[in-house]
């Protein structure tokens, strides 16, 4: 059972959720689905390279630099430099592209994402919230409105997400790394941010 909410918690791992929010906007019949392959590919392997490989490659040196005192971030003060890290790697995204032809949902998702993070470090500061239900929360969120707003067929998707959300809960509160309160303020922090931002 262990090695399966570990397996979940992978799957899920917030460094890897900004890759599925792309691939849900791009193929999930909204406007977004005809935009440009060039700049789909190039937001991808921006979003690989400034939110997921940056933060993970700065791991070790704030090892090193003692300000983390372990990989897992299991303390709150643990999660606050890998989160600094992660907004500057969406912005330096942000930034780069803005020269992509209509690329501005990718430029809104990453503007949103430096917001919710700035405000997840600042909460993680006095108190520790579930960095994974903050990002599924947000990944909810971001689909709903796709359906919403733009029209995007979701009808099936959402369920699976919200299943999703489920077992991830679970398996972060069956590994002992959050209490059902911290859960439940990520989720909800994380679909409210996004939902409000972008409604």
């Amino acid at each position: 059972m262990k090695v399966l909410a570990f397996a979940v918690s992978m799957l899920f791992h917030p460094l890897l959720l900004p890759l599925y929010v792309l691939f849900i906007t791009f193929n999930t019949g909204t406007v977004f689905t005809y935009i440009p392959a060039y700049t789909q590919n190039m937001s991808y392997l921006l979003t690989l390279l400034g939110v997921t490989l940056i933060p993970l490659l700065c791991l070790p040196l704030l090892k090193w630099l003692g300000l983390i005192e372990g990989y897992r971030l299991v303390q709150k003060q643990d999660r606050v430099f890998p989160v600094l890290v992660t907004i500057v790697g969406a912005f330096i995204v942000f930034y780069f592209s803005r020269n992509l032809p209509y690329s501005n949902i990718v430029r809104q998702f990453y503007l949103i994402m430096v917001i919710m993070l700035s405000g997840f470090m600042i909460v993680t500061i006095r108190w520790k919230i579930s960095m994974h239900m903050t990002a599924i929360g947000a990944l909810c969120g971001f689909v709903f409105i796709l359906g919403m707003k733009y029209l995007g067929d979701v009808i099936n998707l959402l369920p699976l997400l919200i299943l999703a959300s489920g077992l991830v809960a679970s398996a972060r509160l069956y590994l002992k790394q959050h209490t059902p309160a911290q859960v439940y303020v990520g989720y909800i922090y994380g679909a409210a941010a996004v939902v409000a931002i972008m409604y």
